[in-house]
């Protein structure tokens, strides 16, 4: 390869982002970086919470509900028998299952009602991802921030250089500013698809409460349990 006066090729002359650059560029040039690392773990750590606690099996564990529907159904379990049971299992299917089983006796309708009115704080808990949608807006605009305040260093390091060296300097510099940009999008696309998955799974988790809670409802409503009429009793 061709040698420049110093001895060095034109290959290695070559202007490149260096790991020794980028490693300068977030311990001194661009303390916003920081900031934009501490957002992305964040960001990942509250949505690998969210997964975990909208799993079905912790919201409404198949195995409870089958079993106390299971034990309601024949007649194995009185009202204080449930409500025990309900506090044993520490779940939001469980809590809800308290709600209806404590209005036990009652019209349906009255029952549905008070579930609606008890129940939704449990709704509100599984949907509260506020965090994550924060993350979402804060991210791309520390993002912005970072790269401004990289442009206005690169600028102000360009005092005393001169010809060709003072346009590569400039480049390299917004380069490596621009690596802020790139990460509070990243972020921000991060938080935003994580938060529409969330919300879809919370949807469905919130369908399955209201059946199990209406299949409830349908074995401890007072139309269940009062005996039928005689003048409405089928003819022999």
């Amino acid at each position: 390869p061709t040698a420049l006066r110093d001895g060095t090729s034109i290959e290695d002359a070559k202007p490149a982002v260096d790991r020794e650059t980028i490693r300068n560029l977030i311990l001194r040039a661009n303390p916003m970086l920081w900031l934009l690392v501490a957002c992305s773990i964040v960001t990942m750590g509250y949505a690998l919470e969210r997964l975990v606690a909208l799993r079905r099996e912790r919201v409404v564990p198949t195995e409870f509900v089958d079993r106390f529907l299971e034990r309601l159904s024949s007649g194995k379990l009185d009202r204080d028998r449930a409500i025990e049971l309900c506090k044993a299992h520490d779940s939001p299917v469980a809590r809800v299952f308290s709600f209806v089983v404590k209005a036990w006796g009652q019209p349906a309708l009255v029952i549905r009602q008070i579930v609606a009115f008890d129940a939704s704080s449990e709704i509100v808990d599984l949907s509260g991802m506020f965090d994550l949608n924060a993350m979402a807006t804060i991210g791309p605009l520390l993002g912005l921030l970072g790269t401004v305040i990289g442009i206005i260093q690169s600028f102000d390091a360009l005092g005393g250089r001169v010809g060709p060296a003072k346009g590569e300097a400039l480049a390299h510099g917004i380069s490596l500013a621009l690596v802020a940009t790139a990460l509070g999008l990243g972020i921000a696309l991060f938080a935003v698809a994580m938060y529409y998955h969330l919300l879809n799974r919370v949807d469905r988790l919130a369908r399955d409460l209201d059946e199990a809670a209406r299949r409830v409802i349908d074995l401890v409503c007072a139309e269940a349990i009062q005996p039928a009429h005689p003048s409405e009793r089928p003819q022999a």
